[in-house]
């Protein structure tokens, strides 16, 4: 009887770690046992630069700073550069605002049509590299830089500012080149 009562509990057991092993499928290590500070949560940068960002979700490791994570759902199961500058400004944004810290990592989380889920680790840019763009932005707005077209004809035709940068470009204002290479984003 003890036997038995013991198989039993050791096949509960093994059910229940089976269980929670699962449902944490695929999710990274860092993130399992986190937990979430953020969710859907407007950010301004309170300084003079012009940055507003809106968190997907945001996740306090143990002792550790927060984790961005950046949910997706498209056809092609992989990170974008656009994915990488949007959680940056993010970054920057939570920094600014709270004084907290934030890794230089996060996740992009693509679901695909089929319903899979992949967590993508994903680098971040700096501080500098977020203002750089901005920057660069503020002065293809005011004239001062001809935008450059992106290698991805998609993107434009989806920006707000497409427009505005097909008639910067056709106006053929001077081009300031700094040698860094967010010069051409």
């Amino acid at each position: 009887m003890i036997e038995f009562a013991l198989a039993l509990a050791a096949f509960l057991g093994w059910l229940l770690l089976r269980r929670r092993r699962g449902s944490k499928a695929g999710v990274p290590m860092e993130l399992q046992c986190a937990t979430l500070a953020y969710a859907e949560k407007l950010f301004r940068d309170p300084g003079s630069v012009a940055l507003t960002a809106k968190v997907d979700r945001a996740y306090r490791v143990e002792g550790r700073a927060l984790v961005l994570v950046e949910l997706k759902t498209r056809r092609s199961n992989h990170p974008y550069h656009s994915d990488v500058i949007e959680l940056s400004a993010q970054r920057v944004a939570i920094m600014r605002q709270t004084g907290e810290q934030v890794a230089r990592h996060g996740y992009v989380v693509v679901q695909t049509e089929d319903g899979h889920r992949t967590f993508h680790r994903v680098d971040l840019l700096s501080a500098a590299e977020v203002d750089a763009l901005i920057n660069r932005r503020e002065a293809i707005l005011k004239g001062l830089i001809r935008p450059q077209r992106t290698c991805s004809p998609n993107l434009c035709r989806q920006c707000e500012f497409e427009k505005k940068c097909t008639e910067i470009r056709s106006k053929g204002n001077r081009t300031l080149n700094t040698g860094h290479p967010e010069s051409s984003w």
